[in-house]
């Protein structure tokens, strides 16, 4: 977590030279939200949360319903404003107090009096930057198209005011660009279309070219795939995540979702009663979560009571190696795909005993409930179909490969 009197003030990244005019090619801009605070109705939304986005790269807010993911989008955006800490896009500040408690201005020099001419700064000038000038692009959940205009209508929308149609038929001048933009999110033949007659994925390609007409170097997702089934969603995020590599476009999405969170994301904020509890790259927060709640909440997980010695906890399992050397009475995690069911032999003891207790069959893998010689369940991930059923008496090994602990919970 990033200190206030330590916020990283960078220049503003250069936008990179667009190949034509019409493909907004443009490097992105840093983001650094600290201690950000909200409350609505009285009532906290987020609670000193932190984030921080490099330039050009992905930033998933991943986290449950209510956890305060759109109001943090919604604050980078500048459609909310704050109650404490200071939003910083490209070096510039776009929210929060022109001088920070720590002694400084909002640019990060020292500070040589108050905004008010006050000796003690009592009286500090809250900065909030309009959402027009913030160089934001923005793509609703529900993508907010106009009913009553073109695909082409729509994406001009997102164009500077003096280039927008009058009608549902473009300007000559705002064509190119449109059919430029069009293309590249793989639509040009739909201009003529209403939104109506689209289909969910096409309608979320239309609101990712509106929202990338104003060429902006910062784009603000707010869950883009929750409305589309399943099998469209996948294939149509891998085509937005490989959009905005080309672009370098930076980009914050809001979702629940830990898959699509981990495909997309660069790094992965996890967020959580309005805090973020810790912000990695993917494979990071799936090996080294910061407390159970994290382990748990971005992939299968299961604890096994164990004592630390170093570097090795002995549990039911056996003696298991650590990430981090501990001491005393630990809480175990073990992720499925670490845990092999294997045929009892009568005659030979390798690994826990276990009994299968149910069975779940995927297709491209099989989840295994078992349960312990003393109760304990545990899950094993295996690929392929299932090689045991329901009542199986078997023996669970661990992969040993190293894993986390934490401090016994009371």
């Amino acid at each position: 977590m990033l200190d206030s009197s330590a916020v990283p003030v960078a220049a503003e990244a250069r936008s990179s030279e667009a190949a034509t005019a019409d493909v907004p090619q443009r490097r992105g801009r840093w983001i650094v939200a600290n201690d950000v605070s909200v409350a609505l109705g009285g009532a906290p939304v987020l609670r000193s949360a932190t984030i921080t986005t490099e330039a050009g790269r992905t930033l998933a807010l991943l986290g449950p319903s209510g956890c305060g993911k759109t109001t943090l989008l919604r604050v980078l955006a500048g459609l909310q404003r704050l109650e404490s800490g200071h939003v910083f896009i490209g070096g510039k500040l776009m929210s929060g107090p022109a001088e920070p408690r720590n002694g400084t201005t909002g640019n990060g020099a020292p500070r040589n009096g108050s905004s008010n001419g006050s000796s003690n700064g009592s009286s500090i000038h809250m900065v909030h930057v309009a959402a027009d000038k913030r160089g934001v692009g923005m793509v609703f959940q529900d993508w907010s198209l106009f009913p009553h205009l073109s695909v082409a209508a729509n994406v001009a929308f997102g164009l500077p005011r003096s280039e927008r149609p009058r009608s549902r038929f473009l300007p000559r001048r705002a064509s190119d660009r449109v059919l430029g933009l069009l293309d590249l999110v793989g639509i040009p033949e739909l201009a003529d279309r209403m939104p109506g007659s689209l289909s969910g994925g096409q309608q979320q390609r239309v609101a990712l070219a509106r929202a990338l007409a104003p060429r902006p170097s910062v784009l603000l997702m707010d869950e883009p795939f929750s409305s589309l089934d399943t099998t469209l969603r996948v294939d149509v995020r891998a085509e937005v995540a490989a959009l905005l590599r080309e672009l370098a476009v930076t980009c914050v999405f809001v979702t629940h979702d830990q898959e699509e969170a981990f495909v997309l994301g660069d790094e992965v904020a996890v967020m959580r009663d309005g805090a973020v509890m810790q912000q990695a790259p993917p494979s990071v927060l799936y090996e080294y979560p910061a407390d159970r709640w994290v382990a748990g909440f971005v992939g299968d997980a299961d604890i096994l009571v164990g004592r630390a010695e170093g570097n090795m906890a002995h549990t039911m399992l056996g003696p298991l190696p650590l990430r981090a050397a501990g001491r005393g009475p630990v809480d175990v995690l073990i992720r499925p795909e670490d845990v092999r069911v294997l045929s009892e032999i009568p005659g030979k003891s390798a690994g826990a005993a276990a009994v299968i207790d149910h069975v779940e069959f995927f297709g491209h893998n099989t989840l295994y409930y078992v349960r312990g010689a003393e109760g304990e369940m545990l899950r094993s991930r295996a690929t392929g179909s299932p090689q045991f059923a329901v009542g199986d008496a078997v023996r669970l090994r661990h992969s040993g490969l190293r894993t986390s602990a934490f401090p016994r919970a009371c």
